[in-house]
């Protein structure tokens, strides 16, 4: 792979990937602003939402990767997360599931969940050098990250993005190779035991449900352009213009906020 993805008129700053995710982010959500789920995957319009929508979060895990890598104070970005984590609990929960934090749902946990076990596990990995508690740290990790949004998937993602953080090559490969993984598993269910992969376009056309499902999945892919345009791809300790404060703080706060606005729109109109 040649460097003319990191040619300045060729590439994303972060500021920019970051405003595709969040984009990307909204667009999902509000695909579910209806309660409708079947129609969410069904219908043309919210088909396309979420189609969009799964740019995001392999992004804002590439992202998280990155970020550890260039913080200055991985603690204060541990209580960053932490703090926005329940910030978007409630809200999250109750847009999403229906009612507010209860106890058949109360373990549904916002992706900001899962960023900031994947940091935790990035830093037991890292920065802990007991190897019985660093068993441990990692254990507790995959255990509270199986409970978020995108659950083990996610962590593996982050993980992937930071072991191949050297290679362009790499992290393009291994985090397709999670994402294929990851539509494998959400559509297993959707053929029969016996069918060969040849069986699978004619079982999918005829059910646009599942048709559609497969597809949303698949968009992830797309998430790697992307990030292959980002321009400090081969530099993960190179310098950036620091960020300001929306740059910084934006998409902290556009999480837990969007989600509110959308929650009060759907108890107010629908």
């Amino acid at each position: 792979m040649t460097n003319r993805g990191l040619d300045a008129n060729n590439s994303l700053s972060t500021s920019t990937l970051k405003l595709w995710a969040i984009i990307a982010m909204f667009c999902d959500h509000f695909g579910y602003l209806t309660e409708a789920w079947d129609a969410a995957y069904y219908e043309w319009p919210w088909f396309l939402m979420h189609a969009f929508g799964r740019l995001a979060a392999p992004i804002f895990f590439y992202l998280l990767a990155l970020g550890y890598r260039r913080t200055r104070d991985a603690n204060r970005y541990t209580l960053r997360l932490l703090a926005f984590a329940l910030i978007s609990y409630v809200p999250y929960v109750w847009y999403f599931y229906g009612a507010p934090p209860n106890v058949q749902n109360f373990l549904e946990l916002n992706v900001i969940f899962t960023m900031l076990f994947g940091l935790l596990l990035l830093r037991a990995i890292h920065e802990v050098r007991n190897p019985w508690l660093k068993v441990l740290l990692i254990v507790l990790c995959l255990v509270f990250g199986y409970f978020c949004d995108y659950g083990l998937y996610g962590l593996a993602m982050i993980l992937v993005c930071d072991l191949t953080r050297d290679s362009r090559r790499g992290t393009v490969l291994g985090m397709a190779a999670m994402m294929m993984v990851y539509v494998y598993l959400r559509t297993s269910g959707f053929f029969p035991a016996d069918a060969s992969p040849l069986d699978y376009i004619p079982i999918l056309i005829e059910n646009p449900l599942r048709l559609h499902r497969t597809i949303v999945y698949l968009c992830q892919l797309l998430s790697l352009i992307l990030i292959v345009r980002h321009k400090v791809w081969a530099k993960w300790g190179g310098a950036e213009p620091k960020p300001g404060f929306l740059a910084k703080w934006g998409c902290y706060i556009f999480y837990p906020a969007h989600i509110a606005a959308l929650l009060v729109v759907r108890l107010t109109v629908f």
